[in-house]
């Protein structure tokens, strides 16, 4: 027994000087957050009086959904397999970013938006925003139009006035004909001498400016933002 004291006490001394060497080991790695997300939201209310004729999709009201996000910063990838909603509807991937076309009923107008983002490896991400205005057309009403008369043009806001860009051109030739940009007025008018003959006339009004609004928070790459652009347009046919 008194020989093997010295084995006894060596081996004490071996296991206490392995467990203090394991003091100094690193811990394991923490669970890396996700890489944050570079979001561009763009929502544009829309307001068509008509559409491609005088005489079709009368009163269609839209928002139209854009949605960017790339993993990182701007410059990074796409993230082409996220899942994004809106009013319960699926977002569609096209090329670099999503898009959808959500109809509402006249009547029955959003005030906000929500959106879902939902991409792997990462909690879904939920924005909700308010729209700040809807803006279109009183007049004219889709309907055939004598040129030799001057055309009156009017909108209206629902909520904040702002200024606006007025466009209309030909729309079976692509020809601009009359452009007014940053009206403040909620009206114009189009003089009968610039008005083509026996064609399709498409007329739109969009804001000058955009409602912005950067998103923020660990989710969120720097940059990320929320733009909001209401604009209108209605068609007439020349006689």
């Amino acid at each position: 027994m008194r020989a093997q004291g010295p084995f006894v006490a060596i081996l004490i001394l071996l296991t206490a000087g392995a467990l203090a060497a394991g003091q100094d080991l690193p811990a394991p790695d923490a669970a890396k957050p996700p890489e944050p997300l570079f979001v561009r939201l763009s929502v544009y209310p829309t307001a068509s009086l008509s559409r491609y004729d005088y005489n079709n999709d009368i009163d269609l009201y839209e928002i139209r959904i854009y949605v960017e996000i790339r993993r990182g910063s701007q410059e990074g990838p796409a993230v082409a397999d996220a899942v994004i909603t809106s009013f319960g509807e699926k977002l569609d991937f096209f090329e670099d970013h999503f898009e959808r076309k959500i109809p509402f009923d006249k009547g029955r107008l959003p005030a906000e938006v929500e959106v879902d983002i939902a991409a792997k490896g990462r909690a879904a991400v939920k924005e909700r925003f308010p729209l700040p205005a809807w803006l279109a057309f009183t007049v004219p009403r889709p309907a055939i139009v004598d040129p030799v008369e001057d055309l009156a043009l009017a909108w209206q806001f629902s909520r904040f006035r702002a200024p606006v860009d007025v466009h209309a051109y030909d729309f079976r030739t692509g020809k601009e004909f009359f452009q007014r940009d940053h009206e403040e007025e909620t009206s114009t008018v189009i003089p009968a001498s610039r008005l083509p003959r026996s064609t399709i006339i498409r007329i739109y009004v969009i804001q000058s400016w955009l409602y912005k609004r950067y998103l923020s928070g660990p989710d969120y790459a720097r940059g990320s933002e929320v733009n909001v652009i209401p604009w209108s347009q209605v068609f007439v046919r020349a006689k």
